[in-house]
């Protein structure tokens, strides 16, 4: 009896239920096993959109599949061409994949066998039309969103601040008789003053955090509740919010749809992007305006004056400069990112990774980053004041150095050969991207579809290939690091651990960067990589006579440690 692998797909925009729609794609697809002669065995299901690729339940699938002596299964049962993929060229490449696999694909629904031509083109021809079908959806739900703005109506979502939303009876009998209703912006009486003020509080002068401080006054006008609940929980003003909605054309009573870009955002691949103002559709009929079109264009002027660093006694000069700016970097998951530093009136000095807003929720979570990584300064600076007191300065320095030389060389070739490792394995992942747009043509993709990817996966191969040779050749023309010659310069170094700690913050700085000091932060792996060079040059680069006397290092008995890592110190 054949074995079947059932896979079933839900699209997170679906109303369906996904405890009715999936047992229902399944029963049908048994029905069809059973005709086949064969039964499930075993399910893999999805709950993303038909046009996404990178679906978990189908890569566990696929990955099952490439296990020919261990997998489960010998072929897969899917409801109907849809649910595999909405996207044409998707679906050609998965059906590729598994067939390279020794896996054939049947749909529930009659779609058309891979026996015949026929039967291919068959299944080509539902195929395209799934794609055909989705796009249609989406250029008419467009439409219509276009031409609902330009009659002054919202395509959903709530009032921005300042405005409520007025529901009128839609002007469709048969709409109006299901219930159905239109919205328009209304003045909020008791919301529109604030914005007003906003407005002419910048125009005098001053700032965002300034008008956030006066707004959070006690009895001061409540904010706006975040789109995101879980933001936003102290009930404050912020700048953020005041430059945004210093930003919003809305306030003239100029109605606008399509401004933002979020399909990264929801597929949590990237930010929400402004498009550009070309792209913009604007309401023919004007609201209620809460400013006028003038006072918004003096304030779009100000704010490209004071970001230009025009703003005369209103920019303020920064008040704290960060001690390890450029110095701290996160690799926790990926490789290491520099490190933003931050600071609030009364609280520590942090550094935070930016890696999930650079490249969005699902990838930081993949890759175990999580939503927020950050560090205080005050902890990272005990660690590095213990390196240099006993790696650098330290009375037992050469010891340590000994002990440590020992294995740099293998550390180093080590970390040569995971490169090597990593450069290797992208090379053979792209190679087997171009046969997957080979395979597309050969399935019936027309080329000109495909051709730009195959040249932009050719770049990225020759882009890797040049990458291995500059490890190669460094590797050749580099020579070992001699120990005599790093424990010379060690050795002529005066003890200045306890005057480094003791030493004004600019000193203290260049002290760092003559070392070269480098953070590496990898909370998955739970530690802190501290590395400096050793080297003659850093003479030039500071007098390390400026650090003075020892002192007594108050400011490490003030430093809070970091709990839960083991740091590395390393020469």
């Amino acid at each position: 009896m054949r074995r079947f692998a059932w896979y079933g797909r839900l699209s997170t925009k679906d109303k369906q239920d996904p405890t009715l729609s999936f047992p229902s794609q399944r029963e049908i697809c048994a029905t069809k096993a059973a005709e086949l002669d064969g039964e499930i065995v075993c399910d893999f299901t999805d709950q993303e959109a038909g046009r996404r690729d990178d679906r978990a339940g189908w890569a566990d699938l696929l990955r099952e599949a490439k296990e020919r002596d261990a997998r489960r299964f010998d072929a897969v049962i899917i409801y109907s061409t849809s649910r595999l993929s909405r996207d044409l060229f998707h679906a050609l490449t998965y059906e590729r994949e598994m067939t390279r696999a020794g896996i054939e694909v049947f749909y529930a629904l009659t779609a058309g066998d891979q026996t015949s031509p026929e039967g291919r083109l068959i299944r080509h021809m539902f195929q395209a039309l799934d794609q055909f079908e989705v796009e249609k959806l989406g250029r008419e739900v467009r439409r219509g969103q276009k031409e609902n703005t330009r009659q002054g109506y919202r395509n959903g979502g709530r009032a921005p601040y300042g405005y409520r939303l007025r529901h009128e009876t839609h002007p469709d009998p048969a709409r109006a008789k299901a219930g159905d209703k239109k919205s328009r912006l209304v003045a909020d009486p008791e919301r529109a003053p604030v914005i007003a003020e906003i407005f002419e509080r910048f125009l005098s002068g001053s700032g965002y955090k300034e008008i956030a401080n006066h707004l959070n006054r006690p009895g001061g006008p409540p904010p706006p509740n975040h789109v995101d609940s879980k933001r936003n929980t102290s009930g404050k003003w912020a700048k953020t919010t005041i430059k945004s909605m210093l930003e919003n054309p809305t306030y003239t009573g100029r109605l606008y749809w399509n401004r933002l870009d979020s399909r990264a955002h929801k597929q949590g691949a990237g930010p929400v992007v402004r498009r550009s103002p070309e792209e913009w559709v604007e309401a023919d009929e004007r609201h209620e305006a809460l400013i006028t079109d003038e006072q918004f264009e003096r304030v779009q002027t100000e704010m490209r004056r004071r970001g230009n660093g025009h703003g005369g006694h209103r920019r303020r000069p920064q008040k704290r400069s960060f001690l390890l700016r450029g110095i701290v970097h996160c690799s926790t998951g990926h490789n290491p990112l520099r490190m933003q530093g931050r600071s609030r009136k009364g609280e520590p000095t942090y550094y935070t990774c930016g890696y999930r807003t650079s490249y969005g929720d699902r990838a930081a979570e993949a890759v175990g980053h999580g939503k927020w990584q950050y560090v205080r300064e005050d902890s990272l600076t005990t660690l590095i004041d213990s390196f240099f007191a006993t790696r650098i300065f330290g009375a037992d320095r050469l010891a340590y150095f000994r002990a440590q030389s020992s294995t740099m060389a293998s550390e180093a070739q080590d970390h040569d050969d995971d490169k090597r490792t990593r450069i290797t394995k992208q090379l053979s992942e792209v190679d087997q991207r171009i046969e997957r747009q080979l395979a597309a043509i050969e399935a019936g993709v027309d080329p000109a579809v495909v051709g730009k990817r195959i040249r932009a996966l050719k770049t990225e191969r020759e882009e890797a290939e040049a990458a291995l040779t500059q490890l190669e050749g460094s590797r050749r023309d580099s020579t070992a690091i001699d120990p005599a010659d790093t424990l010379a310069v060690l050795d002529a170094l005066p003890d200045l651990g306890k005057s480094l700690i003791a030493a004004d913050p600019d000193i203290r700085r260049a002290v760092f960067d003559a070392f070269r000091l480098r953070v590496e932060i990898d909370r998955n792996s739970g530690q802190i990589r501290l590395k400096a060079l050793v080297s003659s040059a850093f003479g030039e680069a500071t007098n390390l006579s400026d650090l003075g006397e020892a002192g007594d290092p108050a400011l490490s008995d003030k430093a809070i440690p970091l709990r839960g890592f083991e740091p590395r110190f390393p020469d």
